[in-house]
């Protein structure tokens, strides 16, 4: 009988390469969980943060109609103009900080309380003095002319110190009671089933292996 050793020479090598490729898929799938997991704690945390600071909006204008809210330290606004062009644009998300009205410098893009309900958000052009107090002239870089209110201590809110493109109008239809729902309540309840689930499965498939080697 003639026996192909070539066969058996090589049979090692097959069985090396099979363990390979699976080892392969193992740490495939192994990191392909990881990613999801890393994303969904990140979305998690997105939401989380969307809910505080739903909250403390709602909370703030409650108390103190009028007013704007306050988040760590800094007030968030939708610009609702093309006035700032192309600094800022309609939609725009700034973040405004509360600094002394003395450090405000010509160039520094301000929001001051125009009315009630109104603020805006202008670039200082000049510092000049109004019933014997600093008054800073603002313009938006859009127009054509400065603006009539000359801003003093009293009206001044803060200076811009941050913005996000278009992320205005996410946040005001987040605060909605439709956007609240749509953002925040359907995607934290999702998140929350699929976490539960993936815990009983986990529980269910190692509870099944343990039969199995008890047997």
């Amino acid at each position: 009988m003639i026996v192909n050793l070539r066969n058996y020479i090589n049979l090692p090598t097959s069985i090396t390469m099979r363990k390979q490729h699976k080892n392969n898929d193992v740490r495939s799938q192994i990191m392909k969980r990881k990613t999801i997991k890393w994303l969904s704690n990140i979305i998690l945390l997105i939401f989380f943060l969307l809910t505080v600071y739903i909250g403390v909006t709602v909370y703030q204008s409650s108390k103190n109609p009028g007013s704007l809210p306050r988040f760590f330290g800094y007030t968030p606004l939708t610009v609702l103009s093309n006035s700032m062009q192309p600094h800022l644009q309609s939609g725009d998300l700034v973040f405004i900080k509360k600094v002394e009205f003395e450090d405000i410098k010509v160039n520094d893009v301000i929001t001051f309380k125009e009315s009630d309900r109104k603020f805006i958000t202008h670039r200082v052009i000049d510092v000049k003095e109004q019933d014997g107090q600093a008054g800073l002239v603002t313009k938006g870089d859009n127009n054509n002319v400065e603006d009539s209110m000359i801003v003093t201590k009293d009206h001044f809110v803060g200076k811009q110190v941050a913005a996000i493109p278009k992320l205005g109008y996410v946040s005001n239809f987040a605060s909605s009671p439709i956007g609240f729902l749509l953002f925040i309540t359907i995607p934290l309840t999702g998140y929350i089933c699929l976490t539960v689930f993936e815990r009983l499965s986990r529980k269910e498939k190692q509870h099944t292996n343990e039969e199995i080697v008890y047997k």
